[in-house]
């Protein structure tokens, strides 16, 4: 890493207490000394132990992330000038295995809303894993191949019972020196991409980008543009973004760089495998899942029953009515 996280760390963990790498029940409180040890305390005649790491929280302060890093685009084979890159063709190759493996799980993700970066790749990416073969709505326009540019692909369809697609600009890639990085005009994006929501994106021009490189760069090309730190404060402000919004099960389609910034800001404190998964650079089209949380978070519990005498006069009466 060219950029050490202490002081986001610090902020990250103070803004939330938990954030768990592949836990399906509950994310892991940053408790150094519950973490070292396993404590035995003393309930009456009852010995409880605790075990080093674990960590049980309501449900209800919880949402399950599913980090998607875009398939493989033409940036990623050499022409990273290339303005708001498509991807290749084995990146639709790429889209194509995922939502394979997505249709085999055993237990379906079931994500309730699709959030994507405004960039061609994330989009073709999302269509390609999330979208229909045919019938609903048009997700997305087809495309004729550009050399170097572009590859051919047929329309794709919105899912008949699928989640919302939801462009969010807070998750696009480093405003850095690539080209490739650069949004495009936000009408042309709209017309190709149908089906997505751009209610989060500002601008028709990529005002951003523009704002970004205005700024004269004296210490080399790579630090042009969004700093590094920026983007993981940007990373926080996104993942506090996700905590607001109803849906429980998220779909993240994004980029490489964005993501492990975002996630590398709760690695401190972790031991060295979860801290490793959390910094690990994502492959083209890799799918991980987090569990995040927030315990300032106040919900009602869907599945909570309260029991007691007034269940049981409701148990009654639907027996007496014989249901």
């Amino acid at each position: 890493m060219r950029w050490r996280a202490s002081a986001l760390t610090k902020m990250a963990q103070q803004s939330w207490r938990f954030l768990s790498w592949l836990s399906p029940s509950a994310p892991r409180q940053q408790s150094q000394g519950r973490a070292a040890r396993c404590q035995t305390a003393q309930n009456g005649n009852i010995a409880v132990s605790t075990e080093p790491g674990l960590t049980l929280v309501p449900s209800t302060i919880t949402k399950t992330v599913h980090f998607i890093r875009h398939a493989e685009g033409f940036h990623n084979v050499g022409w990273e000038q290339n303005d708001d890159a498509h991807l290749t063709g084995r990146g639709w190759a790429q889209t194509a295995a995922l939502r394979r493996h997505l249709q085999e799980l055993t237990l379906p993700l079931n994500v309730q809303v699709v959030i994507v970066s405004p960039l061609q790749r994330t989009l073709e990416t999302a269509a390609g894993v999330f979208g229909a073969p045919g019938g609903g709505g048009l997700l997305m326009r087809g495309q004729d191949a550009a050399p170097n540019e572009r590859t051919a692909h047929e329309a794709i369809a919105l899912p008949a019972c699928g989640p919302p697609f939801v462009a969010c600009e807070q998750c696009r890639e480093r405003v850095g020196p690539n080209r490739c990085d650069r949004r495009r005009l936000l009408s042309s994006t709209r017309a190709q991409f149908p089906g997505v929501d751009f209610d989060f994106v500002a601008s028709e021009d990529d005002e951003w980008w523009e704002r970004e490189h205005a700024v004269p760069q004296s210490c080399g090309c790579y630090s042009r543009g969004e700093s590094e730190a920026q983007c993981t404060e940007r990373g926080v402000r996104f993942l506090k973004w996700l905590m607001s919004r109803p849906e429980q099960r998220i779909a993240v389609v994004s980029h490489a760089g964005f993501i492990r910034h975002a996630l590398s800001a709760f690695a401190g404190g972790l031991p060295d495998a979860p801290a490793e998964a959390l910094q690990r650079e994502f492959s083209n089209c890799e799918l991980r899942t987090v569990v995040l949380s927030d315990a300032s978070v106040c919900a009602r519990d869907a599945t909570w029953f309260p029991g007691g005498m007034a269940a049981a006069a409701k148990g009654e009466a639907a027996l007496a009515a014989g249901r």
